[in-house]
C-alpha cells in the first residue's frame, strides 16, 4: 500500500530503536492522520472533503452551533470556517439564521440537502473506519472509544456539552 508517496507494508512494525513509536501520544496522532487521509480519499469519490463531512456531522444533532462554535469544535481557523460555510450555503447544505438571543451571531442549520449529503458521506466514512479498525475486535473498538472519551472529558467546547 502506498500513502503520501511512501511505501508502507501491512503488518510491518517500526524498528525497536524508533523510540517515538513507543509514545502513545505519537501513535494516537499518527493513527488519526492515517485515518483522516483514508477518509479524505474516499470522500473525494463523492465530491466531499473531510472538513465538510465534519461540519455536516457537527450540525446534524444536538444544539444549534455558530461559526465560532464550529471553529472551536473542529480546530479550524475562523476564516476557514466562514469560507466552508459560505460554500456549503451556496450548495444548499447549510443555512445561517440569526440567533434570537444574540443578533450578532448566526446559528447554522443543516438543510434537507445537507442531511442527504451527510448520509452519503457517513456511509463512506463508516466503511473506511470499519476497515481501519477491522483488526480490533468489537469489544476492543468499544474499549478504545471509552478510553478516548475519558481522555476527552472536560476538553470539549461548552457549546456541545450538556449541563
Amino acid at each position: 500500500m502506498v500513502r503520501s508517496g511512501h511505501a508502507e507494508q501491512h503488518g510491518a512494525s517500526p524498528r525497536k530503536d524508533f523510540l517515538i513509536a513507543e509514545r502513545p501520544g505519537y501513535l494516537l496522532h499518527k493513527a488519526g492522520l492515517v485515518l483522516v487521509e483514508d477518509v479524505e480519499k474516499a470522500l473525494a469519490g463523492v465530491g466531499m472533503r473531510i472538513r465538510d463531512f465534519f461540519v455536516l456531522a457537527a450540525l446534524a444533532g444536538g444544539p444549534e452551533l455558530s461559526q465560532q462554535d464550529l471553529s472551536r469544535l473542529l480546530n479550524l481557523d475562523p476564516t476557514t470556517v466562514v469560507t466552508v460555510i459560505d460554500e456549503m450555503e451556496r450548495n444548499g447544505h447549510v443555512e445561517r439564521r440569526r440567533n434570537p438571543a444574540d443578533r450578532r451571531r448566526y446559528n447554522l442549520i443543516l438543510t434537507d440537502s445537507g442531511r442527504e449529503a451527510l448520509a452519503t458521506a457517513d456511509r463512506v466514512a463508516t466503511e473506511v473506519e470499519s476497515a481501519f479498525f477491522g483488526a480490533l475486535a468489537e469489544g476492543e473498538r468499544e474499549a478504545l472509544r471509552t478510553m478516548l472519551g475519558v481522555l476527552m472529558a472536560g476538553r470539549w467546547p461548552a457549546s456541545v456539552c450538556s449541563d
